[in-house]
């Protein structure tokens, strides 16, 4: 099997055929109708009778005059907006709290949406942690006391095809097929989109979320590095295991960062290292560490190649380069080290992007976090050299939209999931009204003509967009195409040009990553105790050996750990994984 891929991207892209939103749907009949009622009396997509299709009747709107899109564009289109239905319905929706989204009841987006589809919304909003929302949902779920659709609640895949299976939530295929044309060129733009979103059954419990995050595949391995500091040490970007130690041992030696303060290299316990330095001697995704060889399910954690990979982690701690509170620091701390008054102090950082570990600053040319590249994966010391690639685990989320059986019009509630797909409503519905249509010359991320641009990278502006805790479709292209402002400088584009130029030609080939895969009842309950249980021992002895608790040059101590994981389980943990594995591909 390769080391390195540098094949075709994860998901494969076709021509765009079809656009978004702007769909249309035949009404009649008068008077208020409610989604959970079937009491109504409205005929065409509307009047579908509970569980059964109705012929399709919706069609596309013309394109947006004005919107421009660079040659080979592959997503959304902005069209006009057209109701989906004469008379106004009502459907009751379960959602999150949130502090940005603020009441649903009154946000702008939402305002938007019910005037452009003339579908009203009753929401339940459920505060509280994701654990507290979920025990809420269950119960609600338990005392039958279900609504029209749950929407941005996190279901796993074995909860939806729990449900599914026992009738409480819809498969939403059949209405897809039907009515979700927005939908429908996604999933062709994304062929693995189907599959990936599919129960055992084959079919469909929720309507998902569309989201090629190009940076994103990458962000579990990416490592940064203070270019300058490296220019002052008179050495390059390291390109093996042996550079990349050389090069922290300079930065210690030359105490770049004053006074004994220097942190060769800085992690933190919400970005876990293994996914970096691991890569350099056997392909690693991190946890859960699963992968798969010739068809065959499998775990890093045991092989002899994670062993030489902690010796060399473990090196490097004992010579003082890597913070020692790095498996007990939060990110809190980790921006105290990355925004240290003064100079820098840390020469080195394993974060998803910059601001993990430093205020990022988009006016100033000058900002500390211009400073820090993000450097390749090294080699090690027998040739291997991963990037680990997510081709599956991002791009496609289930659960954004649940219908249940409560639910008397599915196939107009899919609609209106399907009508955020389209361009204009995913810019409003992500962040709010504040965009603008790109004007000719602009350029996007990726150096092409720009579609759109946004008064500011992220809307922190409360009560005006979703966030993104519903339904869309954005493209890799969609992404790639807001507008870069020379006048502010954005760390988007350098995000992802080191992507594309650090990570992206060393990516492990797709077949080797473990697929996200569903488990029936009694799959999931036997694997989520020995999943918590191997999780658990494989992060505390990893951090003992790399802080010396445990010796990994210790043949005795390494033999005592693969015993321990074996006796939690991991053959009968594997076999699960394999089984899913296998139903997932047939």
């Amino acid at each position: 099997m390769p080391k390195n891929a540098a094949g075709p991207t994860g998901l494969s892209r076709r021509s765009l055929i079809a656009g978004a939103l702007g769909l249309t749907a035949a009404t009649a009949g008068g008077g208020l109708l409610s989604g959970c009622s079937s009491s109504g009396n409205a005929s065409g997509a509307a009047g579908a009778a509970a569980g059964q299709a109705a012929a399709p009747s919706v069609t596309l709107g013309p394109k947006l005059a004005g919107v421009l899109y660079p040659d080979g564009y592959v997503g959304p289109v902005a069209r006009e907006h057209k109701l989906l239905t004469n008379e106004k319905v009502t459907f009751k929706i379960v959602v999150k709290q949130d502090v940005t989204i603020g009441d649903w009841k009154t946000n702008a987006f939402t305002k938007w949406l019910e005037e452009k589809t003339n579908v009203h919304i009753e929401w339940n909003q459920i505060g509280g942690t994701d654990d507290d929302v979920m025990t809420k949902v269950n119960a609600m779920i338990a005392a039958g006391d279900i609504p029209d659709a749950f929407m941005g609640i996190g279901f796993t895949r074995s909860q939806l095809f729990l449900y599914g299976q026992q009738g409480l939530f819809t498969d939403v295929s059949q209405y897809i097929d039907g009515y979700a044309l927005n939908l429908q060129q996604a999933m062709k733009d994304y062929p693995d989109a189907r599959k990936l979103v599919q129960a055992p059954d084959k079919k469909i419990y929720s309507v998902p979320n569309i989201n090629d995050c190009y940076h994103c595949r990458a962000s579990n391995g990416r490592t940064f590095l203070n270019t300058d500091w490296i220019k002052q040490v008179g050495l390059d970007i390291p390109k093996t295991t042996d550079e990349f130690r050389e090069l922290l041992r300079a930065f210690k030696k030359a105490d770049l960062g004053g006074n004994g303060r220097t942190i060769p290299f800085a992690g933190y316990k919400d970005a876990p290292f293994d996914t970096f330095f691991m890569n350099a001697f056997l392909y690693n995704p991190g946890d859960p560490w699963l992968v798969v060889n010739d068809n065959k399910v499998d775990v890093t954690f045991t092989k002899d190649e994670w062993r030489e990979g902690l010796k060399f982690i473990h090196s490097m701690y004992a010579e003082g380069l890597i913070n020692k509170d790095v498996f007990t620091a939060d990110q809190d701390q980790m921006l105290r080290y990355g925004n240290a008054p003064g100079k820098p102090i840390i020469g080195g950082a394993r974060s998803y992007y910059w601001g993990g570990f430093l205020d990022i600053d988009q006016k100033d040319p000058n900002a500390r976090w211009r400073k820090y590249t993000a450097v390749p994966p090294i080699k090690g010391p027998n040739g291997v050299q991963y990037a680990a690639w997510n081709y599956l685990g991002v791009g496609v989320e289930v659960a954004k939209l649940v219908v249940t059986k409560k639910c008397a019009k599915p196939d107009l509630l899919v609609q209106w999931a399907d009508a955020q797909m389209e361009l204009e409503a995913i810019l409003r519905g992500y962040a709010g009204p504040q965009f603008a249509w790109a004007k000719k010359g602009e350029l996007g991320i990726n150096g092409k003509q720009a579609v759109y641009g946004y008064a500011a990278t992220w809307n922190s502006q409360k009560n005006l967009s979703w966030g993104q805790d519903n339904t869309m479709y954005r493209s890799q292209d969609f992404r790639l195409s807001e507008r870069v402002d020379p006048k502010d400088l954005t760390f988007e584009q350098p995000l992802y040009q080191q992507t594309v130029d650090n990570y992206f030609p060393f990516k492990q080939p797709k077949e080797m990553q473990f697929p996200p895969v569903t488990l029936d009842q009694d799959q999931a309950a036997q694997e989520a105790e020995l999943k918590t249980n191997l999780k658990s021992e494989v992060d505390l002895s990893f951090s003992k050996f790399v802080t010396g608790q445990l010796d990994p040059n210790d043949d005795a101590a390494w033999n005592d750990y693969k015993d321990r994981v074996e006796k939690i389980g991991v053959k009968a943990y594997l076999e699960l994984q394999q089984a899913a594995y296998e139903t997932y591909n047939s």
